[in-house]
């Protein structure tokens, strides 16, 4: 009897936080039928080579399959094209489809780097991309394979929605501050509330630092009126590695703050400002300087109705309404 499965890896060492996009694709998929196998690829070479030649052949032998996503990237090229030989000998006719949560080769200068990557996608038989600018750019880089579009990740959030509608142009920012370099150069009129490891001690004046926090407690101190979405060193527009791979990946911390009842203000370039436009859920900037207008300039009526529009988002993503979706489509 054959069935559907899910691939992924997980570093068992490591704060589960960095997983959690992962493990909600996991629950959410298991809902619908799915069973997950877990790759450990952060081992060493000669328990990396066991896995390869030893464990994941036992594990695979007779099985079959329909549909096999695997959760992409799995940091170990040898462990992917072993999972994918071992599943092509046991069930030929299985689908598999990679679940991209990230590509190196648009956050690298290095041509070597997107050709191997590309490469790996030709082994599968469909792609799920986040969005039409990821899917634009591999079309342009030659794969003319199947790819289906994911719009944005889904969040399983375990704190009660934020529900308040009482508009007082405040705003937080999450994530890792170490990256987040643009923070330091911040002048806003408007004071921001900042989560987050590793912040730094020369913060300007309109950051209050609010400490940091698991992804399922987190969302309980995030009870502002909007979440920012902004990446890299400049204050001017998203630049750098990090602010240019804006153009291209849905930043997980959008899905936090919508599942939180947060509307978005974002990068006006980003990938994201389509669907926070489309849906209206949220505002786009063109550089940090514009965020003071805009939150001076909205109108309670205005905020409603944005509120209005991101509780129903936020609906959708805590029960894997996106995830189920685009599994439907391959």
């Amino acid at each position: 009897m054959s069935s559907d499965l899910v691939i992924t890896s997980m570093d068992p060492g490591k704060n589960m936080g960095g997983s959690k996009a992962k493990l909600d694709i996991i629950n959410f998929l298991e809902e619908i039928g799915y069973t997950s196998y877990i790759v450990n690829p952060y081992v060493s070479k000669l328990k990396k080579l066991y896995l390869a030649e030893f464990a994941i052949p036992k594990d695979f032998k007779g099985k079959r399959y329909n549909n096999v996503i695997i959760q992409f990237p799995i940091p170990s090229e040898k462990l992917t094209k072993k999972l994918i030989k071992v599943i092509r000998e046991n069930s030929p006719e299985a689908k598999i489809v990679f679940w991209i949560h990230d590509i190196q080769g648009l956050q690298s200068t290095d041509e070597e780097v997107t050709e191997r990557e590309l490469a790996i996608f030709e082994l599968a038989d469909e792609l799920i991309v986040h969005n039409q600018f990821m899917m634009d750019w591999l079309k342009n880089r030659g794969y003319s394979k199947k790819m289906v579009n994911l719009e944005i990740f889904d969040y399983a959030n375990p704190q009660p929605v934020n529900d308040n509608e009482i508009y007082q142009q405040s705003l937080c920012f999450a994530g890792n501050l170490f990256k987040s370099e643009f923070l330091r150069k911040l002048q806003l009129e408007h004071t921001i509330d900042v989560f987050g490891p590793n912040m730094f001690t020369d913060a300007p004046d309109c950051i209050n630092y609010r400490g940091q926090y698991s992804p399922e407690e987190l969302p309980k101190y995030l009870i502002q009126n909007f979440g920012l979405i902004w990446d890299g060193p400049s204050v001017d527009t998203c630049t750098g590695t990090f602010g240019e791979y804006m153009r291209f990946n849905n930043p997980h911390k959008t899905s936090l703050y919508i599942s939180s009842g947060l509307p978005i203000i974002i990068w006006k370039e980003a990938a994201l400002a389509e669907f926070v436009q489309r849906n209206k859920i949220g505002i786009a900037i063109e550089k940090v300087s514009d965020i003071d207008k805009a939150l001076a300039s909205l109108s309670q009526t205005e905020y409603n109705e944005m509120k209005k529009n991101t509780l129903a988002i936020a609906q959708k993503l805590r029960t894997g309404h996106y995830t189920k979706a685009v599994v439907q489509k391959i």
